[in-house]
């Protein structure tokens, strides 16, 4: 029988003694390529690590982990049941061994949103040296919830809790319910019931087609500790942004749960709305300018060579007979993307979008998610415009990659 175990995604262990031989089976088991840590830790690898902070090897028994600027870029894991061990840090904290078998699903999701915590840092960056120097939010409406689910005893009790935090919750049953609602703009995130209590509406959800069902919107997995969890649970785990157990009581939840969509908001990347008055954005469209996604590419590059992560660019380039559409199609793309996305008014008829942590597949995707929402849309009709996506190579600069998407050759012309 051929194997295959050689392109499951890798993972260090540190760990010692009989643990680490435990640790390593139940990892392959469940899809990792585990392998013992190296000595001493390198933390400026990009693979992810694994800490067992039961039997820590030599070198790390203070437990005074090094968490260094190094380290932001790598992955991290802490296998213990002391879930405050560390606390304000963007690690997993894995708490029994048998939850290792959700660790390569929620490693995926560890590492999306490390890829958006990093891609605010650098958009802030960008913006600062166009001058804005203090970004306000766009606005500070309360953070309503879609929760998706069956529903039960259980669900009654967390709506009420999450009301004393002032959130308030509205349910669906179906991922088609949830992006009907999503549509109105006025939800901060989605929680998904994985529990028993939840019902079985998680595993009817084709959560393959999450992303371009939620549109950017974070989606928060509610799971119970010990539970099995069905393909489709994992399959949700690896699309969500965190993972958030149902331990303790109503109010203790709707407690973590308030907290994990706040840190989610705090590390938004900066949208052209909120530089409006700011060099940094085309004043026809409210998209970011050329000269502002040439300098932001940069930074994106050498972010994407430096954490070994894919990068597109989506060029949609307007029919010359329809530039005067251009505004209406910026207002009716910002709507497709993702807040990690960076779009931008290039000139002619031209939109940008830079897609960060996306290979060629999902930019495509992209792609055609905005296409059929032009068919869609009847104020469109008629619309004629054409698209090409290109992934960033180890030899692209900033230059070369927007030249190569706007060289062509396109899409052939896509009429609405």
């Amino acid at each position: 029988m051929l194997d295959l175990s050689f392109l499951d995604p890798p993972i260090e262990v540190a760990a010692s003694g009989p643990r680490l031989e435990s640790i390593l089976t139940r990892l392959r088991n469940h899809g990792m390529r585990a392998y013992p840590a190296s000595n001493p830790i390198d933390f400026d690898a990009t693979e992810p690590l694994l800490i067992d902070m039961e039997s820590l090897p030599s070198g790390l028994r203070d437990r005074d982990i090094l968490l260094n600027e190094g380290a932001e870029r790598r992955p991290l894991v802490l296998l213990t049941p002391d879930t405050q061990t560390a606390e304000g840090l963007d690690v997993l904290i894995v708490s029994r061994d048998s939850d290792l078998e959700m660790l390569k699903a929620r490693l995926t999701s560890l590492v999306r949103r490390q890829a958006r915590t990093a891609e605010f840092r650098i958009r802030m960056e960008t913006a600062a040296s166009f001058g804005a120097a203090d970004v306000q939010p766009v606005s500070e409406r309360r953070p309503e919830v879609l929760y998706l689910g069956d529903g039960g005893a259980g669900f009654f009790a967390l709506r009420s809790a999450l009301k004393a935090h002032d959130i308030p919750v509205t349910a669906a049953l179906t991922l088609r319910t949830a992006a009907d609602y999503l549509k109105s703009g006025r939800f901060a995130a989605v929680l998904a019931d994985l529990t028993p209590g939840g019902g079985d509406a998680a595993n009817h959800v084709d959560w393959t087609r999450a992303e371009a069902s939620l549109t950017g919107t974070p989606l928060f997995v509610l799971t119970q500790p010990g539970a099995d969890l069905s393909e489709a649970h994992l399959t949700a785990l690896m699309v969500s942004t965190d993972l958030v157990e149902q331990s303790g009581d109503a109010e203790a939840l709707a407690g973590r749960i308030s907290r994990a969509i706040s840190q989610h908001a705090a590390s938004a990347p900066v949208l052209p709305a909120q530089l409006q008055a700011t060099p940094s954005v085309d004043p026809d469209t409210g998209l970011f300018h050329r000269e502002f996604i040439k300098a932001h590419l940069d930074r994106q590059i050498s972010l994407s060579s430096e954490r070994g992560e894919p990068l597109c660019v989506l060029t949609i380039k307007l029919d010359d007979s329809h530039t005067s559409r251009l505004p209406d199609l910026a207002q009716l793309t910002r709507t497709c993307v993702r807040d990690t996305d960076c779009i931008a008014h290039f000139g002619n008829g031209t939109i940008i979008i830079s897609t960060p942590h996306t290979p060629y597949r999902g930019a495509v995707r992209l792609a055609e998610r905005l296409m059929t929402k032009l068919t869609r849309s009847p104020e469109f009709d008629g619309l004629s415009l054409s698209w090409r996506v290109v992934e960033k190579r180890s030899y692209h600069t900033a230059g070369t990659l927007l030249a190569e998407g706007l060289s062509g050759p396109y899409t052939r012309e896509y009429a609405a």
